[in-house]
């Protein structure tokens, strides 16, 4: 799935994101994003860009966890932590 127009490919995107979030976690001098050129933000792209987020918070859960899911059931999860976190944040103990 090319994205001609922006040059990178969908799949790329999913890498770039993996990228930055694995990033997050490595000591300054083992950072891999910074060898990467910048994505264009474009509004236009979004909905690919944010789809591309989520791959990527997917593959590394898949990574991390070793658990065989897809990503409907992935999104089953992060529905769940969300609204867990609203609740707390509105002050319910769960």
């Amino acid at each position: 799935m090319k994205n001609e127009k922006a040059g990178v490919s969908f799949e790329d995107k999913i890498m770039y994101f993996i990228v930055a979030l694995t990033d997050v976690y490595k000591d300054e001098d083992k950072k891999e994003g910074n060898v990467l050129s910048p994505l264009e933000l474009k509004e236009k792209g979004l909905t690919e860009d944010f789809t591309a987020m989520i791959y990527a918070q997917w593959s590394l859960y898949v990574k991390i966890t070793g658990e065989k899911i897809d990503v409907l059931e992935f999104s089953h999860i992060v529905n769940h932590l969300v609204v867990q976190q609203l609740l707390k944040d509105n002050g319910v103990n769960i």
